[in-house]
């Protein structure tokens, strides 16, 4: 974090990963160190100024906020500034963007569902009084709509602050005792596992070592707490496997896979990739229900107010 001149953080980033990305891809290109920081970072001069200062270039660029950078900096130091970058995308690819994906997809579907949301209320208090003459026995009807409408509303409101609670807020102990068993939660502490571990079978670090560097993870409690459950298991006598059964049982058994075929990195990739299946799967079924309550919503609403819009016309036919 940049210091401003009156000696406070600037809110601003000193290093973004886009930045880094192109910090990487000049690298491919055998460019210089000082043309690289010129053309890829915005705030080039103060990383020369840092530079001056004696900091070195690693803690420089890995000084940013974010998953990205948190992996960054237990990496880099441990294998080329290339592999770790790749390593860090990967990461945030497979643990961090189930959020941003199914908000992604959703938002369309959403804005309907609140659209139909506001125009039910806006009908029943507006619209409808003036029609209840000639269509009494739909009172009931809007009511039970109003009502189901906010039950969903309520529903989507609890998942997605759910999602934000589990991707982007420090887990708490209360909460994580109540949801650490839900098979979404191991499932998603096991990729996020499998994914920082992945990196070290490249190292010369044993399974255990590594578990040891990655306890120095800050931003991500919920993974530190399982790494750590799982170094006290395996320093009290448990075998790896064994130290591993409260993760995810699919991750058990591809790494008991992996220690017989002496292919850990092979199998904890077959894993990831079969996760990631798994997950893309699970957000295209969330994204369809949620469709689906959007649309029906609105199909709901105009066939009410059509219905409710016509009933003049009926008291007229029956003069």
């Amino acid at each position: 974090m940049v210091l401003s001149k009156t000696g406070r953080p600037n809110t601003i980033s000193l290093i973004s990963k886009d930045e880094m990305e192109m910090f990487i891809l000049l690298g491919k290109h055998g460019t210089s160190i000082k043309k690289r920081i010129e053309l890829s970072f915005k705030n080039a001069g103060l990383v020369f100024e840092q530079l001056e200062q004696g900091k070195e270039l690693t803690d420089i660029l890995c000084s940013g906020k974010g998953p990205y950078f948190t992996i960054m900096a237990l990496l880099c130091r441990r294998m080329s500034f290339e592999k770790a970058h790749v390593a860090a995308v990967q990461y945030c690819e497979r643990s961090h963007n189930v959020f941003r994906t199914i908000f992604s997809k959703s938002v369309y579907s959403l804005f309907v569902f609140l659209f139909s949301f506001f125009m039910i209320y806006f009908f029943s208090d507006l619209i409808y009084p003036q029609m209840a003459v000639y269509a009494k026995e739909f009172g009931p009807v809007l009511f039970l709509l109003k009502g189901g409408m906010n039950g969903l509303a309520i529903g989507l409101l609890c998942f997605f602050l759910f999602l934000f609670y589990i991707f982007y807020l420090p887990c708490q102990k209360v909460v994580e005792r109540q949801i650490g068993n839900f098979l979404f939660m191991k499932k998603l502490v096991s990729i996020q596992l499998a994914s920082v571990l992945l990196p070290f079978f490249d190292t010369s670090l044993s399974t255990r070592e590594a578990l040891r560097v990655c306890l120095s993870i800050k931003e991500n409690n919920r993974l530190r707490l399982c790494i750590a459950e799982i170094s006290k298991r395996l320093e009290s006598g448990c075998s790896l496997l064994e130290a591993m059964e409260d993760c995810d049982p699919e991750l058990v058994t591809f790494a008991g896979l992996g220690m017989e075929s002496m292919n850990m990195k092979g199998m904890f990739e077959m894993y990831l990739l079969r996760s990631k299946k798994q997950t893309d799967r699970l957000i295209e079924k969330i994204v369809r229900i949620i469709q689906m309550i959007s649309y029906g919503c609105v199909g709901l609403l105009v066939f009410t107010a059509y219905q409710i819009l016509l009933s003049p016309l009926n008291v007229l036919y029956t003069i």
